[in-house]
């Protein structure tokens, strides 16, 4: 199976020239009885051939998915070997539960998957294994197959220490790669966050420097933004992120305390 860097992304065409506001957290939403799942259409993420599926009780389209777990391995969190751990992987179903499979190495077979452009999968790495909890959207539509991240601590937290901060365990991360419809990274975009980050970063030339009040930071030709220790409930919620610059846009994501979410926003720049 095919190894990709940040593995899902987020297809955004939404104008963005209003106001964004700063609430003290992001809100919590119960996945049992509320579907709190962005459902923009994404670009393709997974591959092979669409799965039996079939209508569930809701009228909802579900399928059953194999997969595997790829290491984002390096700073710029791109998809390396295959983890060789064991994990827990959850993801959206039916009436906006999570549905859960077991990973033990080398693949999962999730059954109740919900066809989606986003279906946001939760990849939760066993304790010992140097890894960190990690959220990415994938679209379940129309494969039978799919690879989802998992993010090494050591590699994160040394962001965070170039940063001179540490990763909170209890908050949520976000890192953003912005490219346009063609895949090349978008630069000079700035990001803001309807949840105020405790850290906002960028990597530039080869290295991630803090957002400072009155910094003119933006994205560099990697296109990689960092909103780090966000405030979250032990539930999926969304996080609202502005674009300005060369790309204005709004790119909604979901987050939950303790993960880091990986998404590959597909934007119109000018």
């Amino acid at each position: 199976m095919r190894a990709l860097g940040f593995v899902g992304s987020l297809l955004l065409c939404t104008a963005c020239g209003q106001k964004v506001d700063h609430p003290d957290a992001a809100p919590a939403c119960d996945p049992a009885v509320t579907k709190c799942i962005y459902t923009s259409p994404p670009a393709s993420s997974g591959n092979g051939t669409a799965s039996e599926g079939g209508a569930s009780s809701s009228g909802e389209e579900v399928t059953t998915l194999s997969g595997d777990v790829v290491v984002l391995g390096d700073d710029m969190f791109n998809g390396g070997v295959v983890f060789s751990s064991t994990a827990q992987i959850t993801a959206t179903g039916e009436s906006g539960a999570r549905v859960m499979a077991s990973y033990d190495g080398m693949s999962f077979q999730l059954e109740g998957a919900l066809k989606d452009a986003a279906n946001w999968f939760l990849v939760t790495p066993e304790s010992r294994s140097g890894m960190v909890p990690t959220l990415v959207p994938i679209d379940t539509r129309a494969t039978s197959t799919v690879s989802a991240g998992v993010a090494n601590s050591v590699v994160l937290d040394g962001v965070f220490l170039n940063l001179n901060t540490e990763r909170s365990i209890e908050r949520a991360q976000v890192v953003l790669r912005l490219i346009d419809a063609q895949g090349r990274s978008v630069v000079g975009a700035h990001a803001s966050s309807s949840s105020t980050p405790e850290v906002l970063a960028y990597r530039t030339a080869g290295t991630w420097l803090r957002d400072n009040t009155g910094s003119d930071l933006a994205t560099d030709d990697s296109g990689l933004v960092l909103l780090g220790n966000l405030q979250a409930g032990t539930a999926l919620s969304q996080v609202r992120i502005a674009l300005s610059g060369p790309a204005t846009a709004r790119v909604d994501v979901q987050i939950v305390a303790g993960a880091t979410t990986f998404v590959t926003a597909v934007v119109a720049a000018k």
